[in-house]
């Protein structure tokens, strides 16, 4: 009797069309982000909509925190596990001379013929403390470096410091707040010029979703 093959955990496209009589397989989606204080806040958020790590894979990133290195690197998990759902390169602008390459390179991945990635980008500017600011206050004030994000930060969360679990883990009962306001920002680019910006308030919309086992779009 020929021996069946293992059924990996990671589908391609062709497996999650719905079957009758069966629940519609659940999503999977990879994030893989520049600093452990990307990867601390991500874990947090994914506890807090109750997803599982199979649903969310928070990337070990081997390749450097520069923004053209977390596309690298997921473009080498997306072909090392043979596809994901949803793709989410999460790094900042904070003075990287790759961030403009990065993103273009998302756009061709996503963009190609031959196969296209599931990829996207979730960027701050000028750093990733300024999506934490969102969770305090609504502002489009520009920040000339991250330090002075971080200087208005702790004003209002005395004590705050990156890459902390813990503090992660408080963000999560004013995340509401941080969505209404990144999204206002949005709103703000025109008049910006896109310092402040972020639109890490998506990957957390997405969560959202996949908790609700809604069709993600």
């Amino acid at each position: 009797m020929a021996r069946r093959m293992p059924i990996s955990p990671l589908r391609d496209r062709e497996s999650l069309l719905r079957k009758p009589g069966r629940r519609p397989p659940r999503s999977i989606t990879l994030i893989v982000c520049e600093g452990e204080t990307e990867q601390e806040y991500f874990e947090a958020a994914r506890i807090r909509y109750g997803l599982t790590t199979a649903q969310i894979v928070l990337a070990e990133n081997t390749k450097g925190a520069a923004p053209i290195s977390v596309v690298a690197c997921a473009e080498v998990k997306c072909a090392d596990h043979g596809g994901y759902d949803r793709v989410y390169c999460v790094f900042d602008r904070n003075g990287h001379e790759s961030f403009d390459r990065a993103r273009a390179r998302i756009k061709t991945l996503a963009g190609r013929r031959n196969k296209p990635l599931p990829i996207r980008e979730a960027i701050s500017i000028p750093c990733f403390e300024f999506w934490v600011l969102l969770h305090h206050e609504r502002t489009d004030a520009p920040f000339q470096r991250c330090a002075d994000v971080i200087e208005r930060l702790r004003e209002r969360m005395p004590g705050y410091e990156k890459a902390h679990a813990v503090i992660a883990r408080q963000l999560m009962s004013i995340l509401e707040q941080a969505l209404d306001n990144a999204a206002w920002v949005e709103t703000r680019v025109e008049h910006t010029e896109r310092n402040p910006y972020t639109s890490v308030h998506h990957v957390l919309r997405h969560f959202a979703q996949v908790a609700d086992q809604k069709d993600i779009a």
